[in-house]
């Protein structure tokens, strides 16, 4: 089975408990027979299973304890829902329990909760929200439910669509519009008046269809009245979205792993065809998918649990019904896909998970529907919603100093500036302890978590700091606190931190780039010295470097990882020869470096010799952390906007359409960022999952690049920058050149796609 969570995710030990508790009582229909069973059979689930439910209180999960409820978190109530997608679940837990109860639970009529909750609690009382009059690809005009005054009595007229188990309703929380507002109503099902039509859904269940006339509603069933009711159905829907994503992931992540255990098996030309390369890549193409929707799923859920603020709600809601609309449904028509012919055919599984992610894709709001909203609230509140959560005091603070001090040369360069050029901004940041914000605090950092860090990078964006990563800071550091020696924390750490020391990486070779455990650069252990010999080759801003840090063939007789060792050698050494390569832009960033007979002393090396290869690894994570840091697409997209804003171009949907994709894109992949580095904050390793990151921001980058050349169209063909208002200054080819390489360098993205298709999917070779 296809965990990750177990390997990224820090789950409490009551979370891991309702997780697990959930997927052992999914687990007793694995083949699918009930679900089956269940189809088009009204109510359209088990009444069994619901009170089955009931009994281990879920159907209480977020009501407070005075109500016979659990007043469980919703970081807790999506590791259950999930499950519920994983078994493909026919029960209404997140229309009844979650949006319905919800509403009466944030409604204003404190005797209709005490009477009605503890009976939704034990199943004995079921009941739906209906709000929906028109669906949002219909262009018929909607029949709009009004609550008037008759004779002293709320009386309501329209219809509602869309409405999840009507037929086991015991009534319907209708929401109306009166003459100050909306307000919700609980409509008894026998009412006279009322009518309720069902229709088959394609998974089996079913919709309804509610007709209001002349609807009487009894003096104690207001629900919400009309001076909450709109922000009461906003809450519920948005907590129902939240739970539909939950759902929606289960429904992506079981599907990917019955895909890839069949392809595992499934055989053509006399071997597996999950052996072959362009499924395998499919295969971790939907990995991606399914992780990311995940990564959003969390982080938004507990963001639920920590504000009420509606609008920071209503975009961690859309946010996360986008992604996990959209990604759903890619991932199980890729599933079908793998699947081959059997994939069409009704008896395998497959289709059972494509028709309940195309309910639940659509429920509450599609992928287009939420960036469009998402994009309207974008706008309302700036740039953007970057960070996700309120901004404290010290964030603020560190944004006016950055305002403040950041030189206004360097603020949205046409190029990316290199160290020596800037090298008096990072004497400002070392001497302001900021030089290192991972770094913890014992030797010199920040002692940032990986959000904070995320947050801290959103606030040099916000300025147009564009400048290449400080390798020896974000590379080298890191390693030489966990492996190096006293003696040499004390020697380099403090030169890296001042800037006093700069760094490169010397990992690539001829024939050694992505495959690098093939290095050929030889290093002899002689007296108290190592003689390096070799080359090597894309090795970035090697001409202004005081340092490289090297790995080495020590041990030519033994496995390939195994004869591998770690150095630190100085640049001016003799035997070392630098040729800088110009690169499509002009510039010439990139070097070989060539070794010959360079003598570097026996104590620059880190670690043990020949166990080089685990240092490598750690450090190529750190590497695929960095590469795969959100604002190497997020730069470029804020100059995208800066341009489109000059030219108007927001006025038309297509380019917005484009634009917010992207937009959460890269937004959903900062998510993500934030979640794999939580993995190094608390002193675990990441595998080769981190790959993931790396292979979405850098195709981001360059479909953000590819969108500023379409954009500019001729324009975009002169070799010249373009001035933005005051500030920011667009070169749209050489970022179009510069993102080039972003899918080759760190490991190409057809290797990383290799890599995960083997170590995570467990793929054949």
């Amino acid at each position: 089975m296809i965990d990750l969570s177990a390997r990224i995710d820090a789950f409490t030990e009551e979370q891991q408990m309702i997780r697990d508790s959930a997927a052992s009582f999914y687990a007793k229909d694995s083949d699918y027979h009930r679900v089956r069973a269940q189809r088009g059979q009204a109510p359209g689930y088990s009444t069994d299973v619901w009170r089955e439910m009931a009994s281990l209180g879920w159907l209480g999960l977020r009501l407070p304890e005075k109500f016979d409820g659990s007043d469980t978190s919703f970081s807790q109530t999506v590791l259950l829902l999930e499950q519920m997608g994983r078994g493909l679940a026919p029960e209404p837990l997140t229309a009844v329990a979650l949006v319905a109860g919800g509403a009466i639970l944030y409604g204003d009529n404190e005797p209709l909760k005490s009477r009605v909750l503890p009976r939704l609690a034990s199943g004995e009382f079921t009941s739906a929200l209906a709000w929906q009059e028109q669906a949002a690809s219909q262009r018929l005009e909607p029949v709009a439910v009004v609550a008037t005054q008759k004779d002293g009595k709320t009386v309501l007229n329209g219809a509602k669509c869309f409405v999840p188990v009507g037929d086991a309703a015991d009534a319907f929380i209708v929401s109306a519009k009166t003459q100050k507002g909306t307000a919700l109503y609980l409509i008894d099902k026998g009412t006279p008046g009322l009518s309720v039509q069902s229709k088959l859904r394609v998974d089996g269940g079913f919709w309804s269809e509610l007709r209001l006339d002349n609807v009487n509603v009894e003096s104690d069933h207001t629900v919400a009245s009309e001076s909450v009711g709109a922000a009461v159905l906003e809450r519920v829907i948005d907590e129902g979205r939240i739970a539909a994503s939950a759902e929606l992931v289960g429904v992506m992540t079981r599907a990917l792993e019955i895909s890839v255990e069949y392809i595992k098996i499934r055989e053509q030309f006399g071997r597996p065809v999950g052996s072959f390369q362009a499924l395998q890549h499919r295969a971790v193409d939907l990995l991606i998918l399914t992780e990311l929707s995940r990564s959003v799923l969390l982080q938004n859920a507990a963001l639920f649990d920590t504000t009420v603020d509606p609008v920071q709600r209503a975009v961690a809601a859309s946010q996360a019904k986008a992604r996990c609309s959209d990604a759903a449904l890619k991932v199980v028509k890729g599933c079908v896909q793998l699947h081959g012919g059997i994939g069409y055919t009704d008896e395998c599984n497959i289709g059972l998970f494509l028709k309940k992610a195309m309910v639940l894709a659509a429920w509450l709001g599609s992928a287009d529907e939420h960036r469009r909203r998402y994009s309207k609230l974008a706008a309302e509140e700036g740039e953007g919603c970057d960070s996700g959560g309120a901004e404290d005091g010290a964030m603020a603070s560190k944004r006016q100093w950055i305002e403040e001090n950041f030189p206004q040369e360097f603020r949205f360069p046409p190029d990316r500036l290199n160290a020596s050029k800037t090298e008096t901004w990072h004497r400002k940041l070392y001497e302001m302890g900021w030089a290192a914000p991972g770094w913890p605090k014992e030797h010199g950092g920040m002692g940032l978590s990986a959000y904070e860090q995320v947050q801290l990078q959103e606030e040099f964006d916000r300025v147009g700091m564009n400048i290449v990563p400080n390798f020896g800071v974000v590379m080298l550091g890191p390693l030489l606190i966990r492996y190096g020696t006293e003696e040499q924390k004390r020697t380099y750490l403090p030169k890296i931190l001042s800037g006093e020391t700069r760094w490169c990486q010397g990992y690539s070779e001829p024939g050694a780039g992505s495959d690098l455990a093939g290095l050929r650069m030889t290093a002899v252990l002689e007296g108290k010295h190592f003689v390096v010999n070799g080359q090597k080759t894309w090795t970035s801003f090697a001409y202004e470097a005081d340092k490289i840090f090297l790995l080495v063939r020590t041990d030519k007789t033994t496995k390939k990882q195994k004869g591998i060792s770690f150095l630190l050698a100085d640049m001016d050494s003799p035997g070392i020869t630098v040729r800088r390569i110009t690169n499509l832009t002009g510039n010439a960033d990139f070097c070989e470096v060539f070794f010959e007979n360079v003598k570097v002393p026996k104590e620059n090396l880190v670690g043990n010799i020949n166990e080089g290869w685990t240092m490598a690894k750690s450090l190529l994570g750190s590497e695929r952390i960095m590469l795969g840091n959100p604002r190497l697409a997020k730069y470029p997209l804020k100059l995208l906007r800066e341009y489109a804003r000059s030219r108007g171009l927001f006025d038309e949907p297509v380019f917005r359409a484009k634009f917010v994709e992207l937009q959460l894109d890269i937004e959903d992949l900062s998510v993500a960022f934030v979640r794999f580095a939580d993995v190094l904050r608390r002193g675990k390793e990441l595998g080769a999952e981190v790959s993931m990151l790396k292979v979405w921001i850098t195709e981001t980058f360059q479909r953000v690049t590819d969108l500023i050349v379409e954009t500019c169209a001729e324009t975009a063909t002169i070799d010249d920058t373009l001035v933005l208002g005051e500030r920011a200054r667009l070169h749209p080819a050489n970022l179009y050149f510069t993102s080039r390489p972003a899918t080759i360098y760190g490991g190409s993205s057809e290797i990383q796609r290799n890599i995960l298709a083997k170590a995570v999917l467990g793929l054949p070779a």
